[in-house]
Formats: C-alpha cells, structure tokens, sequence
C-alpha cells in the first residue's frame, strides 16, 4: 500500500463519502484562486516594469545635461564614470524592452529602439530643443562616434553594443537628441509619468557638449543647478553645505545619544577591581588626576597621594563618593593633617640633609581654580638638633602660591590669578563674586567645604597684579605705547565714556596704579581751574549750525548726585591702543579733552581727532590766545570722525571731516568706540568699587587691552595692507565710471573739488525773521536731536530707567518733526519726503542747501568719490609706515632686552651689591630676560614671515632681514599731497 492510501485509511477512515468530496471540491477552488491571483500578480508586474522604462525616456535630455554640468565643474573622470552607467542601464532597458515587447504589444516599439537611425531622430528632438535654448547655445556638434557591434540575445533581437572609448573635452558637445517616432504622441501629451527609481542611459550614437566657452558652460551649469523642481540635487551647493553638514551632525549625535548615556551610566557602577599599582589588594579610591591608573588601594593611595591636592573618590558605601585630600580610607574614615605641597628646603641648619622632619604647622586655606583646600602648613625640624623652621613667603611664592596676608592664614595659587585674569578680558563684566561662586561650585563637587572671601581675592590679585607690572618695568617694557605709532603718532582718538561712572562710597583709597594709565585727580582739577580763570566760556550746549550736542560743551557745573565720578575720557591712537584716561568730574566738557591732547604732545601727533572738533577747536584756539605756552597745541590738525561726521551739517563735515583731511588716509577717529565699548563692560563692576580699586581693575583691563593689540598687531597692519589695495584698484573704477556717467575730466573734478571746499568755508548766511527760514532751522534740529539720542540710547547710558527718558522724548521729538514737515511741504513749493524717509537717511540733502549751488548733489558725490581714492593712496603708504615702524620697534626692543640681559650678566660676575636686588633676585631677572628673549626672538621670526608674505616688493622682505634697515631716516616716506603725482601706484621703501 503506497503513501497516499496509507493516509487515506488512517486520516479519512472515519468520514463518509460525502465528506470527502466536499473536501477535495474545497480544496481545488482554493488552488484555482491562488494560482489565478499569482498569474495577473505576475502580468502586472512585467508590464509595469516595460511601461516604466518607457516613462523614464522623457527624463533623458535633463539627466544629460545634468551629468555634462557635473563633469565639467569637476572632472573628466567623474564624467567617465557617469556616462558608463548611464550606457549600461540603457543597455539593460534595450533588453527589457526586447525581452516582453511581444507580450504587450510593443513589438514595434522595441524594433525602432533597436535602429540606430531611428534613434538619433526621434520625437524627443523637440523637448531636448527646448531645453537647450533654455540653459544656453547649443553649440557646435562634433563628429559620430564609433559604429556600434550587435549581437543577438536569448530571444533572437538585436543587442545594441559599442566600444567605450575615454570622453574627453574635446569630444564632448553641448547637446544630445534622442528621436522616436514611436514615442512622439505620447511624450508630447504629457500622459507618461516619470519613475526616477531606473535611470535610462544613453542611446548608440552620442553628441556631447563640447567646452570651448566657459562662460556659456558656466552659466549652463548654474541654470541646470538651479532647476531643482524635478531632480533633487544630490550634491548641495555651498549655500547649504553648512545646513546639511548641522544636519547630519544632529543624526550622528541623535544616534550616538543612547550610547552615552549607558557609558555614563556604566561609569558610576563600582565593580569590584583590585589595585592597579599593587595589584594584590580590592581597589577603593578611583583619582581622576591619576590617569592612566586611577585605582588605588587604601595603603598605596596613602603611598601615592601623600602632599598631593589630587581630587578622589571612594566606592567603600557602594557609590563612588567626592573626597577631600585630608580623607583616606582604612577600613573606616580617617581625616589626618593634610600638609601643603611645598618644596622641602636643602638644608635648614649644619646637619645632614636627610636628617629633615616634615610635620604639620598652622592651619591655612589655600584657593586654587579647583576651589578651597583646608591644609596644614608644613614645618620642617632636623631630628639631629631639633632646630626647626616654619613657612616663609619666599619658599611660597617658589612653590607657586601667593599669600593673600603677611601671616600666610590664607594662600591663592598662582594659576587661579592667571585664569582670573584671562577671563577678566573675556568677559570684562565678570564680578569677582561671580567668579569666587564659581570656585565654592567646584569645592562642593570635589567633595570639600567651606567659603571663599571676595575682598581678600581681589586684594591678593591687585598685588599680584602690580608685582608683574613692575617686572615689567624692570625688562624695558611700555605697555601704553603702540609699536606702530613710534616714533610720530598719525592720530589721537578722544571720547568721553559716561558709563564709567562711580558711586560715592565711605573711605577713599589711591590705588596701586595711580598715575599709570588714568590720570591723577588732583593734577586735572589744578587744570580745569585754570583754563577756567583764564578763559571766559559759554554756558549750555554746543552748537554745530543749527544742532545741538549734549556732550559738547566748554563748561558744566558739578552735579549735586551720587556720583563721584561722572565717567571717563580716554585717548587711543589709530589702532586701538589705549593711551592715557582721566576722570570726568563734572561732564563730558571740553577742558578733559585738552588736558590729554597736553599730556600726548609729546608722542609728535599729527592729528586730534573728536566727534566735536568743529567748535573744540575755535574753544582750543581761543584759549590758546588766553594761555600762550598751548600754543604747541595747534600744531595738531583737527579731524571730524567719519561716522559722526554724518550727522553734522554739510559744510561741517566738508571742512573738517576725517575723509577730506590731507594726509590722514583712511584714519576712521571712531577707534576709540570699540575701546568704550570693552570698558563699559567694565563699568559693570567698577561702578561699586572703591576709588583705588576701580583705578586699578581699569588700568589692569587697559594693559591686557593693549597687550592683546601689540600681539596682534602684525596680522592688523598685514590684512589692512591687503585690504587698501584692493579698494585703490575698485575706487579707482568706481571713479572712472563717475567720469563717464558726468561725462566730465579731471579738471573738471578739480575745479568741482575747489568749488565744494570754497562753498563749504563760506559762513552760513544769518536767518532772518521769516517763518520759513525759522521752520527750516527747525526741521534741521529735529532730526540732528533725534539721530543723536538714538545713537545715545545705548551708548551713554546703561539702565532702564534712562533709556525710558530717552525713548519717551524721541517719541515726542518725532511728532514735532512730522508736524513741521507738514507745514513745510504746505507752503514751499519744494516738496519734502516724508518724516520716517529722512529720518532713516544719513545725511539728507535739504533743498534750501541745495539751491546755495548748482547740483550740488552731483558735485559732492565727485567731491566724496576723489577724496577716498586720494584718502586710499595715502593709506597704503602710512600702512607700510607702521609696518616700518613696527619692525623697528620689535627689533629695538631685543637690542634693549640684549642689553639688559649682558648687563645684569656682568652684574653677577663682578658680584657688585649696589642693586637694590638680593643675588638670587639678579639670577632671577637674567633668567626672565633669557625667557623673554627667546619669546620675542619667535614673534620677530613670525612676524617676518608674515610682512614678507604680504609685501610685493622682494626688496623690503630684504631689508626686513638685514640690521642695517633700522638705519633708515624717519621721513622716507611722504603723504602724498596734490602736488605730486596721484597716479602712483605703487609705494615702496627708500634708503
């Protein structure tokens, strides 16, 4: 009995006939259906894949031309890779196509696929056409390619195939045209979708675009870029490049995510791991300063750690747990006396060295950047004569720590002031109590306690401080002092700062810096009172035509506030070196600025500038005539700030704003805004000090300031070279297109420029009592008032309560301007732009002023455009100047630290005692002096390179190298004048 009666007897014996044939019915209608559905599953699919590799054809032309623009903004072998797949998937449709063309009626379409002829004439020559003329010519078409070789596949048709042959730039043409008779209709209508799952490729005979004219191909490329309506751009341009780069890194950390938090999880498991060092004993301390091997044992971290301020942790509880230095772990807590790490001395009596005893002394706090430390100061005793010594100043200042009192109770390392005093620069309105939070912060996560004194912090770090500055002084070097600007100063930059007020407090102190950078108190009140008897002066605010300025005035009386200094003048020269500051007792008046312009003339200025020079300077003239021994004082030139020079009037900007001043270059006068801008920030804190401490933390900030400026200095004067020239090469056709849009000469522009400065020196003629002059005078209040408080709003003032006064009187001020332009647009027959479009301008050109002269619009423009060219050429020849100057400075400071270095080297071979210093305190200098040497000796190294990178001139890289180039005479270099050829182009060194 075979299988099937087998199963028939054991698994239907029990049914009836009937049964069974209900079964076997079932079973066969279920077998009918599968078979059914997986047939039309079957059919569906092949004709979805011939009508797909239909579809794809419209899609050819544009994926050409996207691969051509690809290839030719990148390379030729890209372009070969590319087109070699494109050729191989064409290949594969072909077959397809083929392969079940007589199942589904497209026997006929597949014969005109497999003719050549046909193909290069199909009905896609119309779209491809189109496109073509869209993105650019088409261009010349190149020769055939080579003849195809056919074979024939399973099913007996023809399989097109070709040699590849390497394309190149020159066989490479600007279009391709695929023609199909038998796919016009139905491409035209636009019935056939488009799958961009398979890529068709390209047909038997090919013409590529060829690549004579870059600029059509550039502007091909871009158009083809551009159009991303159909196909996604795979290769995101540099628009987006960044967008993309932030979202892939957003991914990779969004994946990466889960990991870390199980690793930081992990770290905190205390698995049980034996000692790294002893390997014998269960670990129970983990130091995170001990990398590699931080797992200790109880007697090796004894061993290990001893009068060391490493921070620890325990798992003895089961979780790692912050320890202090003083705790070790012997089978319970212990906390013995945990000893300062200091250097043990050689010897301390006539004894063996090796007799020293080190023990615990008297208990101090020391304060490092990881926060407070209770330790024991350590006490050294010989075991032979018991003689013993305690801790001395001298052997903690070796060790690295600064006593914050003359008893040692509290010590600070060295490197908690170096960090404070980095972030001071940083971020200038950093509070020491913010920056002490931060330290008990880390005291607490370490595992320690305790409170950290402010007061002391600062005090220990001003006299921390001052100790440097005199070293300083010691090795020759002047921090208030720009390398650039030595021996003649180009421009002085003077501006009151009204936010480096301070409040008046109890007792009053002098400071550590006085005199250094911010002027004596008592020297500038002897002055002020002078100029004051000497002189007679006009109460209220100054006026610049029909403006009024609220910081230009010659004298204010002292406010009866609570205030003792109202805030700060400061001087900077052109590159944004602080110079010298004053104390401002009464206001912002003109007597300040006069006071530093007399302590700068020796530094051989050659031009003042202010934001107020237009009456400072008649105000200096007149107490010049009062007080003879000034009279040096006017040799200076006076010089309008650019940006401020915007709001004056016409006249007042053309006579003496910085633009139009002979031989200033592109001096801006705003350096010193950038400057109040950091020392604001410092008035934050400031505002609530002392009078000395306020003096001192300022005069700190002004050095650091001025230190990162000197450093930098070279890559300052480098790129600003670099940039003078390529403005001279634009203004100069920004000119010429000036000329030929006026259709004028360059005498005409003469004539033009005497014309402008004439028209400008000529007084403003009197109004009289008519109401249209007097709403003119007016109207120009107005809007000078209302620009200057929103250029105050932040500037002068730093809080709320201020800012609401000013806001509240521009609004009031606003419709007062809006009504008298109303009125004046009624009556004049000139009509005005409304009130917001004047306001939002610079420096609106009034019709009034206008009628003075014939389109005088249009000669001011010539007149602006000449004076920044002029202004340019003089720039590239004052920046090579300061590199000149520089250079000479760098290499004067070697020769004096050289000099300094072998004298105090003889000093300690003669061992003569007249110096104020100890032997040791000699070695130490000549030791610094080597340091600074080798430091400085680097910086001229790079500093060389850089100017020679720089230069075009390969005789100044020359002279740079050579010692005799610090031989040269100051005047080498003129400013260019109207005298000399302006055409110049280029200006180089002269012996």
């Amino acid at each position: 009995m075979d299988a099937w009666e087998r199963w028939r007897v054991v698994c239907l014996a029990a049914l009836s006939v009937e049964d069974i044939e209900d079964i076997y019915l079932f079973g066969t209608m279920i077998t009918g259906l599968l078979l059914t559905g997986l047939g039309f599953a079957l059919v569906y699919r092949e004709n979805r894949k011939t009508v797909t590799a239909v579809q794809n054809l419209t899609r050819l032309p544009v994926m050409i031309e996207q691969a051509v623009g690809r290839a030719v903004s990148t390379e030729t072998g890209t372009i070969n890779r590319n087109m070699d797949n494109i050729m191989e998937k064409l290949t594969a449709l072909q077959r397809q196509l083929d392969r079940f063309g007589d199942q589904n009626g497209l026997r006929e379409l597949t014969d005109n696929f497999a003719d050549g002829d046909r193909w290069r004439q199909g009905a896609l020559n119309t779209e491809t056409r189109n496109h073509t003329r869209r993105t650019g010519d088409a261009g010349d078409r190149l020769g055939e390619q080579e003849t195809l070789e056919t074979e024939r596949d399973e099913f007996g048709h023809l399989v097109p195939k070709r040699r590849r042959t390497k394309l190149t730039k020159a066989n490479i043409s600007k279009a391709t045209t695929i023609n199909s008779p038998a796919m016009s209709s139905s491409l035209e209508s636009g019935q056939v979708d488009i799958d961009h799952g398979e890529i068709p490729s390209l047909p038997s005979h090919t013409v590529w675009p060829a690549v004579e004219d870059i600029e059509t191909l550039h502007q091909e490329v871009e158009d083809l870029l551009a159009d991303t309506g159909d196909i996604q751009c795979s290769n995101p341009t540099s628009s987006n490049t960044w967008s993309v780069r932030m979202a892939q890194a957003k991914k990779k950390w969004a994946a990466l995510r889960p990991e870390m938090v199980e690793s930081l999880l992990t770290a905190e498991y205390t698995d049980i791991r034996q000692c790294q060092h002893c390997k014998l004993k269960r670990s129970v301390i983990r130091c995170k300063d001990c990398v590699p091997k931080q797992l200790y044992c109880a007697d090796c971290d004894i061993l290990a750690h001893e009068r060391k301020l490493h921070n620890r942790e325990t798992d003895v509880e089961g979780f790692f747990r912050a320890i202090s230095p003083s705790t070790l772990v012997k089978p319970y807590f212990f906390f013995p006396d945990c000893l300062l790490p200091l250097e043990t001395p050689d010897q301390i009596c006539s004894c063996a060295t090796d007799t020293i005893v080190v023990s615990g002394g008297k208990k101090a706090i020391l304060i490092g950047i990881d926060g407070r430390y209770n330790v024991s100061l350590p006490t050294f005793t010989c075991s032979t004569c018991h003689m013993s010594r305690t801790t001395s100043i001298p052997q903690l200042i070796k060790s690295g720590y600064w006593p914050a009192t003359a008893s040692c109770e509290t010590l600070y390392k060295i490197d908690v002031f170096v960090s404070y005093d980095h972030m001071k620069l940083t971020a200038p309105g950093l509070s020491r109590q913010s920056f002490i939070s931060l330290l008990e912060q880390r005291t607490e996560f370490f595992g320690r306690d305790g409170k950290i004194c402010t007061d002391a912090f600062q005090r220990s770090f001003f006299e921390w401080r001052y100790c440097q500055f005199e070293i300083n002084q010691l090795c020759g070097l002047k921090v208030f002092d720009c390398p650039a600007c030595s021996p003649f100063m180009l421009a002085v930059s003077v501006d009151g700062n009204r936010k480096l007020y301070r409040f008046k407090r109890g007792a009053e102190d002098h400071g550590l810096f006085k005199g250094v950078f911010v002027c004596e108190d008592e020297d500038v009140s002897k002055f002020v009172d002078y100029i004051n008897k000497k002189t007679k002066h006009s109460a209220g605010k100054g006026v610049c035509g029909s403006s009024q300025w609220t910081a230009a005035r010659e004298s204010i009386p002292k406010k009866l506030n609570k205030l003792d200094e109202e805030g700060m003048e400061v001087a900077v020269c052109r590159h944004g070196v602080l110079l010298r500051s004053l104390n401002m007792m009464r206001g912002e008046i003109f007597a300040y600025p006069l006071f530093l312009q007399k302590e700068l003339t020796p530094r051989n200025v050659q031009f003042m500038c202010t934001d107020v020079i237009c009456k400072y300077w008649p105000y200096l003239q007149r107490v010049v005539n009062d007080c003879p021994e000034l009279s040096p004082l006017l040799h200076m030139k006076p010089f309008l700030s650019v940006m401020h020079a915007k709001a004056h009037s016409w006249k007042c900007e053309i006579k003496w704003g910085g633009r139009n001043q002979e031989g200033a270059g592109t001096t801006l006068g705003e350096e010193v805004e950038q400057v109040n801008s950091f020392l604001s920030r410092t008035a934050i804190c400031s505002k609530y000090m002392t009078k000395g401490a306020r003096t001192d933390m300022i005069t700190i900030q002004a050095m650091a300031w001025n230190q990162r400026k000197i450093d930098n200095l070279a890559n300052v004067l480098s790129r600003r070279l670099i940039k003078t020239k390529t403005q001279i090469q634009e203004e100069s056709l920004n000119l010429h297109a000036l000329k030929t849009e006026f259709a004028v000469t360059d005498d005409t522009l003469k004539d033009w420029t005497s014309e402008i400065q004439q028209w400008a020196d000529t007084a403003t003629s009197k109004e009289n009592a008519s109401s249209q002059q007097g709403l003119q005078k007016t109207i120009e209040t107005l809007y000078v008032s209302i620009r200057q408080r929103k250029r105050d709003l932040y500037r002068q003032t730093d809080g709320n309560k201020r800012r609401h006064k000013l806001r509240r009187k521009i609004l009031e001020e606003k419709a007062k301007f809006s009504a008298a332009v109303d009125e004046y647009n009624r009556e004049a027959p000139e009509k005005l732009q409304s009130a917001d479009t004047i306001l939002a301008s610079e420096s609106y050109a009034w019709p009034w002023v206008l009628d003075e002269r014939d389109n005088l619009v249009t000669k001011k423009r010539a007149f602006d455009q000449l004076m920044l060219l002029k202004r340019l050429t003089e720039e590239e020849c004052i920046v090579l100047n300061e590199i000149r100057n520089h250079w000479k400075s760098l290499k004067r400071d070697l020769s004096l630290l050289n000099d300094l270095s072998c004298h105090v080297a003889v000093d300690i071979k003669k061992k003569e005692q007249d110096s104020e210093l100890s032997k040791s305190g000699i070695l130490g200098l000549h030791a610094l002096l080597q340091k600074k040497l080798c430091y400085l000796k680097t910086h001229i190294s790079s500093v060389r390179q850089l100017y020679g990178s720089v230069l075009d001139n390969c005789e100044v890289c020359e002279k740079l190298q050579d010692d005799d180039y610090l031989d040269m005479d100051e005047d080498y270099i003129q400013y260019g004048s109207e005298d000399e050829e302006e055409d110049e182009d280029e200006i180089s060194f002269e012996i």
